[in-house]
């Protein structure tokens, strides 16, 4: 991953991504993620790779996590996540930081980050991060989820990514990097009793069950994705 290519990421693609959707509504949407895989003592070292423009930050910082910390390549992303949140946002090199930081983080979380690594670099990146991560500790990798239809205009939306995910592909590059045990998460929606969110829910639910039949006739035999998900989030044991 080049620094150079993120130098104005803010300007060039994230704020017009983002238009006009609430930063405060995206971080607690983390919640949806995140509900089994953090430390329950809320002052375990967590380190948020790629941390943007601070959403993942704020959803540890209202969760409260109080040492919880973000590293990015973009210093102009950094800057406005700076001005979201009070936890500390270091710029610079993931490997030259972790390097003085060897086995001190109990998580590293990796949010919409993997999929703008070379395929070619991906592996070692990985076990970069892998450094980072204490004993019992865990990486949580949050990717796109490959299956859906609407992963080709999200993998061409923006310039700067290379790779999707399936689950499989996930835990393959995992368990490439030498980590030893990958689980996934099951997305956790909040329980809301409201005909315009029960009606969403039976959408997505019939919606689901199409895309199986259309990779039954189309793949027959073959096993489909175990999620239709829009997102995989894996938590990954060194």
């Amino acid at each position: 991953m080049s620094h150079g290519e993120f130098d104005r990421y803010s300007e060039t693609c994230f704020d017009q991504t983002l238009r006009g959707k609430d930063f405060e509504l995206i971080a607690r949407g983390f919640g949806e993620y995140y509900h089994d895989c953090l430390p329950s003592d809320r002052s375990a070292p967590i380190l948020d790779v790629g941390c943007g423009a601070g959403h993942f930050l704020r959803f540890l910082e209202i969760s409260g996590y109080i040492h919880a910390e973000g590293i990015e390549v973009s210093a102009q992303q950094a800057e406005r996540a700076r001005r979201r949140v009070s936890l500390p946002v270091h710029v610079g090199d993931v490997a030259d930081f972790l390097e003085q930081r060897r086995g001190h983080y109990q998580v590293i979380t990796l949010n919409d980050v993997l999929e703008h690594i070379r395929k070619d670099q991906t592996v070692s990146f990985l076990r970069t991060l892998r450094v980072g991560v204490d004993d019992g500790g865990s990486l949580v990798v949050n990717v796109p989820q490959a299956a859906g239809l609407t992963t080709a205009f999200y993998r061409y939306n923006d310039f700067t990514h290379r790779l999707v995910f399936t689950e499989l592909s996930l835990r393959q590059v995992l368990l490439m990097a030498d980590f030893q045990e990958v689980r996934f998460v099951r997305e956790k929606w909040p329980v809301k009793w409201t005909p315009r969110h029960l009606s969403y829910r039976l959408v997505r639910w019939v919606w689901y069950r199409l895309l199986r039949l259309i990779y039954f006739i189309e793949m027959p035999g073959e096993k489909p994705p175990s999620s239709w998900q829009t997102r995989i989030v894996a938590v990954a044991k060194p």
